[in-house]
């Protein structure tokens, strides 16, 4: 009988431990995989190659309120300037594997009193981040006339 056969080779080996070492890792690292993609996030958007790699879509809070004065252009060539950020009141603890840690409205005004038709899904594109879809309803400010409002849960 060949040796070979029959006993653990160096290679076999070798492969059973890299096996149980990357299962070892994906298990420990399993319960933090919220806070290493929020982590790897925050690398990507400090630079501006980084932030042309995700979308706002997927933005949380925070990264939103970093925009505010940022502007945004529509399709059809409407250009509105993120006015702010708004957190809603936290009802408690959010499930895990939301991609937020808290719903918000994120508050635009057009340019030159030129507002989108409101209730409808437009097109934008920002400057650093690329095109991403909102859903932009008309907010009743009566000191913003035609203010729009995206909301994010």
């Amino acid at each position: 009988m060949d040796k070979s056969e029959s006993a653990l080779t160096r290679r076999r080996m070798m492969l059973i431990t890299g096996g149980a070492i990357a299962g070892a890792g994906a298990l420990i690292a399993a319960p933090f995989r919220e806070e290493i993609a929020a982590t790897a996030r925050q690398v990507l958007t400090s630079t501006p190659i980084g932030r042309g790699l995700v979308s706002l879509a997927d933005a949380g809070y925070e990264e939103w309120g970093r925009q505010v004065g940022s502007v945004f252009t529509l399709g059809d060539g409407t250009r509105l300037t993120l006015a702010g950020v708004r957190a809603f009141p936290s009802s408690g603890a959010r499930p895990r594997g939301l991609g937020r840690d808290r719903a918000f409205a994120a508050l635009f005004d057009p340019a030159r009193g030129r507002s989108p038709a409101p209730d409808l899904i437009h097109n934008a594109t920002h400057a650093e981040y690329g095109p991403l879809p909102l859903f932009l309803s008309a907010a009743s400010d009566s000191r913003a006339p035609g203010r729009m409002l995206a909301v994010f849960n």
